[in-house]
């Protein structure tokens, strides 16, 4: 990214912090999907391996992890199946200090970054170039979504936020799961009242649809079969490498 392009005004700011300043709303907005998308594989699963490594979970997690993997690339995502795997999630960080999470989720993101779609990485950068209002919004923790904006140069990072008390994580849920027609809600309250229809999204799989459908500019990336048939009947660029 050249050092002279324009830049939102918000970019000094938190990336996980709320509304945008109104400036701000004169740029379009581009919106990346991360696991499969942005990224080649699931950024979930890599920060499990590194989880594993700190003993915090079992090594059998990751057999589990490999094959939905597996069935994903095979037959894509359902939203049971995302569900399940959400409430595993949450289930398995209980307990756990939020210092050391946040800890992980920056080593792994300084992998995932290694790991960006070349493709993908080049629009994004296209974008912070023209001056765009860049976001990643994501499924995956809040956390390890977050380390990987830093590390892309995203404006917001907006992803799932498991509860916290006293340091440490619940195992509940925070607020609207960040899946789905989920996503708008979640963008809506880290963004504000900003308008879609002049911005760019991008993501690989029909549970993305609602966001998909909310801009003007929608890019299907490798995506899932029934993304790619949708994609083809309303004629939506598709990004295959």
């Amino acid at each position: 990214m050249s050092p002279d392009s324009p830049r939102p005004a918000i970019s000094a700011q938190p990336i996980s912090a709320a509304p945008i300043a109104p400036d701000t709303q004169r740029a379009s907005i581009a919106i990346f999907d991360v696991d499969r998308t942005l990224l080649t594989g699931s950024s979930v699963a890599a920060l499990a391996r590194v989880m594993v490594r700190a003993k915090i979970l079992r090594p059998r997690t990751l057999v589990g992890a490999a094959i939905r993997e597996l069935v994903y690339k095979r037959f894509g995502s359902s939203d049971s199946g995302v569900e399940q795997l959400r409430s595993r999630a949450l289930a398995t960080i209980a307990g756990l200090e939020v210092r050391d999470l946040r800890r992980l989720a920056e080593e792994v993101a300084a992998d995932l970054e290694l790991r960006t779609r070349p493709s993908v990485r080049a629009m994004l950068d296209r974008h912070l170039d023209k001056g765009d209002f860049v976001v990643l919004l994501s499924a995956a923790p809040q956390e390890l979504v977050e380390a990987l904006a830093r590390s892309v140069g995203a404006h917001r990072a907006i992803g799932t936020r498991a509860a916290i008390s006293d340091g440490r994580y619940t195992g509940e849920l925070e607020g609207t799961f960040c899946y789905g027609s989920g996503k708008l809600v979640r963008l809506a309250e880290a963004v504000g009242d900003v308008d879609l229809s002049s911005g760019t999204a991008y993501a690989d799989s029909a549970s993305d649809m609602a966001v998909l459908l909310a801009v003007g500019s929608p890019m299907v990336v490798s995506p899932d079969g029934e993304l790619r048939r949708i994609a083809i009947r309303h004629g939506w660029p598709v990004i295959m490498k």
